[in-house]
């Protein structure tokens, strides 16, 4: 089993908000709060970011969508497993999972819709 150090905001059970690295690439798993439903999604929506400096990553981060390369996919919250803490790490068998899917031709790689 292989994990990946993950920084977060929010935290609500769990990180809402986290970025980590793998294979030399960040990306940024947002969980915002839903007004409508009165409650967090039950999934994650994944950016791939572009290189932030540090002072990027002060104060909020509701903004770092828009500063994403792009827009993966979304992926259940239950499909990311994280350490005991939920504060530290995350498994990258969900990398490796949806890396092994195949790429549509003519379509920019997204994460699968669960």
């Amino acid at each position: 089993m292989s994990w990946a150090a993950i920084r977060y905001r929010d935290f609500y059970d769990l990180p809402r908000i986290f970025i980590t690295s793998y294979n030399g690439r960040q990306y940024l798993f947002d969980c915002p709060f839903d007004d409508e439903q009165d409650d967090y999604p039950d999934s994650y929506r994944v950016y791939q970011l572009p290189a932030l400096a540090e002072q990027d990553l002060q104060g909020s981060w509701e903004q770092l969508p828009a500063r994403a390369g792009s827009f993966l996919g979304v992926i259940p919250v239950a499909k990311v497993q994280f350490d005991p803490t939920r504060r530290e790490r995350v498994n990258t068998a969900v990398f490796r999972e949806l890396i092994a899917q195949p790429e549509p031709p003519h379509c920019p790689r997204r994460l699968n819709q669960w």
